[in-house]
């Protein structure tokens, strides 16, 4: 059996550590935060060069953990509304 240049075994080893992260309950509430946060559901809207120039960079690593886990552009959608319901309950457990 031929070895994996090391490149391709490291990432493999980073998909499979965040793929068994996003499998857990507190993995995927901690992904479905950052994906909001890093502006993965909505297009980002300033006009300010240096505020784009953040925005881009923070979703540029968002959509890289989500290439990691394996997350098809086509699954945004689905994954939104349950990355919203979750944030929308850990909002309503900080106010209690």
């Amino acid at each position: 059996m031929a070895r994996q240049p090391r490149r391709s075994r490291l990432e493999t080893t980073q998909s499979e550590a965040w793929k068994a992260f996003y499998a857990t309950p507190l993995g995927k509430t901690a992904l479905a935060a950052l994906f909001a946060e890093f502006h993965v559901y909505a297009p980002i809207t300033t006009l300010d060069p240096i505020e784009l120039a953040t925005r881009n960079g923070e979703r540029n690593v968002a959509l890289r953990i989500a290439q990691l886990v394996a997350l098809k552009p086509e699954q945004f959608i689905e994954t939104a509304g349950e990355d919203i319901d979750i944030i929308d309950r850990l909002i309503t457990q900080s106010r209690t």
